[in-house]
């Protein structure tokens, strides 16, 4: 019976600790005419996870309030048709003069085409403008929260200096949510294990997502890694949005564990090379303004750890080579209303909301008492962004002009001046034809063109030899996140930089006026048309079979009427599709921006002929994708989009449990994304996979579904993974026993036994193919790829299948973190 008192005591302990609710902004007085959460939705700030429709219904609610002090700006819409909003709060008198302002900090973003006392004007009038993201992993709930409530305190506060002095120096933008897809994902989540009060065990259903988890979009992209590939129509719509705004100030507010504290600049290293002095300046300034308001109110912090922004597609570090100040602001997550930390201290979804608040305020405060200064810096970085030894790089169309234009556009996409020369130029003793590409340096957007196409953008030095130290004994890296971005290299687009300005005619490109129109064809071709095989032409010609065409596939280079066909094409005939077909097809090769080449003859002067046996009849596959744990959900996600938005390929994903009750035979492909199928792929089901790509089938594994493939149990691919002494792994691992040799080594006596290969956070490698493999097909010969992971796999042999060969030339992290991870690149491909 004495159990009971002491398990009540324990109780009100823990009601006792959420009872003690942090405030906002204590002391504030609010307007009542400015409507409060509770007003609006009938709960108040933090009382409960707030889904994204609420959220959209409060910032609508506060702007019918306040319509001469906010704007409301759509400026996305998700897969899943939630639509993106940004709430825009100022002074009436700014709000009056909206259009106006935003026409000046267009011009203060391009300061070479204005006269210094024009920008002395710009720089006197225009209000220093700082956006507030919150939310790009929809499962780092409490940043939603506090956007609400940022907004509401800048409406609704009175006779608070502060605010005042924010209304009159600042132009805020508060989107309060990047990833409502994945936010309404984890509320639902959460909703369906609640327990009937708050439940603060972390291995709670409340807190334990299930596969995919809340932080991705529809997709199951990690929006904050997509900010200058913008893949994904929440990071277009929000890249735009900042173009149009060009902000000075950028903070994106995230979560972290449950365990830690609050994280703000300035950043850990290694920090991006590009980084300007007055920048670093003002991450100090930022950082000591918001540690004294945590100070003040008692909050833990840390900086200088963990999270760099060296990567150039982070929330952080993508406003930074804009010429703004760019912020991550990290709060230990309670995944839910309450979350039992290690050391049993109850950690709130209040904690964060009002932690978050506080930062951005405090930001707030601090940029509009530096107004003038951070205005003028923007200026300077914008004149002179850029600068160096290369002058411009040039972009040749080369052999897949639609997938240099498709990086132009993505390259405009980012705000990125991008120019088409109108004569030949010469480059190094190097002729480029009339209509390259060229990237001119500097220019306002120079930073992130240094870091999209700059061969490698260095670390700090004394950082990498950290490193490699704690390489030596063993210990992870401090690398957050990836080191090799490079888009021309990854594209497969080639990029050559010059030390000399643009000298030739050229005209200024926009998204419109990439692609030049293809010439009218008036009359049918005799024979067909040809699709010249490459990236491009293969989404053209899948959306060519999906309209009921019929195409024929050559691997073998021929020559026809002078034209030759290098590494294959695609041969849609007249006798095969009749007559009328030529402007459906037109259109899209158009649409893609794919070569289309018409035959009037089909006899071939070299080379394999168009009525051969070489000739093999292309049908619109049927491709089955495993789904659900055990996989990878990015990976999976990523495998998906490319499929069925970049190449308009219909999948059917199956979770994997489920595999078992699929007919295998109403599919001609089944891809395996990276994870381990150990549990979920045995017995019988594994051997029904092994009879259907014995029967025919294509089977495509990554990542670590590769290494699954080869073990001794799953017997599907010829290979094996090596460990870091470059002996296999192997499903039954044997301790290893040496002879001793000479005199003792201690160094050597001490290194692991049975190592996995070092990780490797980036590189990019060259791979040369082989020519005469169908695989190779539209290339010329050598692709690179993007290496990461400790996946290190032995050549297959002849026999049994076909590897790619690494080459010796390589950029990434560095050298020594790459050497003997070549094969990690390889194309495994297993005959059956």
């Amino acid at each position: 019976m004495k159990r009971l008192p002491l398990l009540m005591l324990l109780l009100c302990l823990q009601m006792s600790a959420i009872a003690q609710r942090p405030e906002f902004a204590p002391g504030a007085r609010y307007d009542s005419r400015i409507p409060s959460l509770k007003q609006v939705t009938g709960y108040d700030f933090a009382e409960r996870v707030t889904p994204p429709e609420d959220i959209i219904r409060y910032l609508r609610a506060l702007n019918e309030a306040a319509p001469n002090r906010t704007r409301l700006i759509k400026y996305a819409e998700t897969w899943e048709k939630r639509e993106l909003y940004a709430l825009i709060t100022g002074s009436p008198e700014r709000i009056a003069r909206l259009d106006e302002i935003k026409a000046g900090l267009q011009k203060l973003a391009n300061p070479a085409s204005i006269s210094s006392g024009e920008l002395e004007k710009l720089i006197k009038d225009l209000p220093v403008v700082v956006a507030l993201v919150h939310g790009v992993h929809g499962n780092e709930i409490s940043s939603g929260e506090a956007a609400m409530a940022e907004a509401y305190h800048l409406l609704s506060a009175q006779n608070d200096p502060v605010v005042e002095q924010i209304r009159r120096e600042a132009l805020v933008i508060i989107d309060p949510m990047q990833n409502p897809d994945g936010r309404a994902r984890f509320v639902f989540q959460n909703l369906l294990g609640q327990a009937a009060g708050p439940d603060s065990e972390p291995a709670s259903a409340e807190h334990d997502e299930p596969w995919p988890g809340g932080r991705s979009n529809h997709y199951l992209f990690d929006l904050n890694r997509d900010w200058f590939a913008q893949t994904q129509p929440e990071s277009r719509g929000r890249v735009k949005l900042m173009l149009e705004w060009m902000p000075q100030v950028v903070v994106d507010l995230h979560e972290m564990g449950g365990d830690s504290t609050y994280y703000f600049p300035p950043s850990a290293e290694p920090m991006n090379p590009h980084m300007t002095k007055a920048q670093s300046g003002w991450l100090e300034a930022f950082g000591k303004a918001n540690a004294a308001r945590f100070d003040e109110r008692g909050f833990g912090y840390f900086n200088r750890e963990v999270f760099d922004a060296f990567y150039p597609g982070y929330g952080v570090s993508w406003p930074m080579a804009q010429g703004a100040i760019g912020m991550t602001f990290e709060k230990a997550s309670a995944r839910g209303l309450t979350y039992r930390r290690s050391d049993g201290s109850i950690l709130t979804y209040r904690d964060g909301a009002v932690e978050h608040f506080t930062a951005a305020m405090s930001t707030l405060q601090t940029a509009a008492a530096g107004r003038e200064k951070m205005l003028r810096d923007f200026a300077e970085f914008r004149r002179n962004a850029g600068q160096g030894t290369v002058r411009a790089y040039y972009l040749p169309e080369g052999r897949d002009p639609g997938q240099a234009q498709r990086l132009v556009r993505t390259l405009l996409s980012n705000g990125i001046t991008v120019e088409r020369v109108e004569q030949a130029v010469t480059v190094d003793g190097r002729s480029l034809q009339p209509g390259t590409f060229v990237v001119p340096l500097p220019q306002p957007a120079g930073m992130l063109v240094r870091n999209l196409l700059d061969p490698q953008v260095p670390m700090n030095g004394e950082f990498i030899k950290t490193q490699e130290e704690r390489r030596r004994r063993r210990l992870p890296d401090q690398i957050y996140d990836t080191t090799a971005w490079n888009m021309p290299m990854l594209w497969d687009v080639e990029c050559i930089g010059s030390t000399s300005a643009v000298s030739v005619k050229t005209t200024r490109l926009d998204l419109a006026s990439v692609s030049r129109p293809a010439p009218a064809t008036k009359t049918d071709a005799l024979v067909g048309y040809a699709l010249v095989w490459n990236a491009t032409s293969a989404a053209a010609a899948i959306e060519a079979l999906r309209e009921g065409l019929m195409a024929r596939f050559i691997s073998q280079p021929f020559t026809i009427d002078g034209r030759k066909f290098d590494r294959g094409a695609a041969v849609f005939r007249v006798s095969d599709n009749g007559l009328n077909f030529r402007a459906k097809l037109e259109t899209i090769a158009a649409k893609h921006g794919a070569d289309l080449i018409r035959l009037d003859s089909a006899f071939v002067s070299e080379g394999a002929s168009l009525g051969s046996n070489q000739t093999v009849t292309l049908k619109a596959p049927r491709v089955l994708l495993a789904w659900d744990a055990p996989t990878s959900s990015l990976s999976a996600g990523w495998a998906r989009y490319v499929m069925e938005r970049r190449y308009g390929q219909s999948v059917t994903a199956v979770r994997a449990g489920s595999l078992a009750r699929v007919d295998l035979r109403r599919f001609d492909v089944l891809v395996l994304p990276s994870g381990n199928y150990a549990t979920a792929i045995s017995g019988e089901n594994l051997r029904r996979i092994k009879d259907w790509v014995s029967a025919g089938g294509t089977l495509i594994t990554l990542g670590e579904a590769s290494r699954w493939a080869t073990r001794d149990s799953t017997g599907l691919l010829d290979t094996r993974t090596e460990l870091r002494d470059g002996s296999p792994e192997t499903d039954s691992p044997q301790a290893r026993t040496e002879a001793s040799k000479g005199p003792f080594d201690y160094e050597k006596a001490i290194q692991p036994l049975r190592e996995q290969p070092e990780n490797t956070p980036g590189s990019i490698l060259r791979v040369k193919l082989d020519p005469d493999h169908w695989l190779s097909s539209g290339t010329d010969g050598e692709i690179q790829v993007l290496v990461e992971g400790t996946r290190v796999f032995t050549p297959i042999r002849i026999d049994r299948g076909a590897t790619s060969e690494p080459m010796p030339s390589s950029t990434g992290f560095s050298q020594a973190a790459i050497s003997g991870l070549n094969q990690n690149s390889s194309c495994l491909i297993r005959r059956f």
